[in-house]
């Protein structure tokens, strides 16, 4: 079933709830969407220039480039809020830095091993943190719109998802070791020697998601109120 934007009308000035959390403003009307699209590709073509490994940063946008693609087909089916649109570049921004650097040397990862005297880095864990806080805001929005799920099932189905699915990206991370060469798994796979680094990332994506929940609720409470 498609998403009628011949019957959305046309963006007035309601309200900055309406602007972030509606599903009915036009694209043409919806500046702030527009202005979100923009920001984010100039940014992510700032951060392909001259990255750090173009191997590794080919690998870490694949992912990138196949999720635009979808997105953009599917917004004639169902157009996420703008709120939801704004986490997704947010959380591909954060991305897109690590891909530039690489995520084992990001300038961030550099400044923490210096000023905390750590060997590791921490920016990908916290961007697996932000994979389950930012994008489980459009999962629940999917889930909503096509399963008619309500209560606590759609944020069930929504952790659900967001936990498989970065159970899935950590195998995809450890094939890579196999099918692409040592060095570049090394900087994709990014263990940096500790053997529990898929279990602690997908951890964080978990604890992501479950904040997500409770702000849902808490979103949801205001709104009966």
């Amino acid at each position: 079933m498609a998403y009628n934007h011949a019957a959305a009308k046309p963006y007035r000035r309601t309200g900055l709830s309406r602007l972030l959390l509606s599903h009915q403003i036009r694209f043409k009307d919806n500046w702030l969407l527009q202005a979100t699209i923009f920001g984010f590709v100039v940014y992510w073509i700032l951060m392909a220039i001259h990255p750090k490994d173009w191997k590794d940063w080919a690998v870490e946008n694949t992912l990138v480039v196949l999720y635009f693609i979808v997105s953009v087909f599917k917004y004639r089916v169902f157009p996420y809020s703008n709120l939801s649109y704004i986490l997704i570049a947010l959380f591909l921004a954060m991305h897109a830095y690590a891909a530039h650097f690489t995520y084992q040397h990001t300038p961030i990862d550099e400044w923490m091993k210096h000023a905390f005297h750590i060997k590791r880095g921490f920016y990908d864990r916290v961007v697996h943190f932000g994979f389950g806080l930012m994008i489980s805001f459009s999962i629940r929005e999917s889930v909503l719109y096509f399963f008619k799920l309500q209560f606590w099932k759609n944020y069930a189905v929504t952790f659900a998802f967001i936990v498989a699915s970065s159970g899935i990206y950590e195998m995809l991370e450890a094939w890579s070791a196999l099918i692409f060469n040592a060095k570049l798994a090394t900087e994709f796979v990014g263990l940096e020697g500790d053997p529990f680094d898929s279990q602690k990332d997908m951890t964080c994506a978990l604890a992501g998601v479950l904040l997500a929940i409770g702000i849902f609720r808490i979103m949801h409470a205001r709104r009966r109120t």
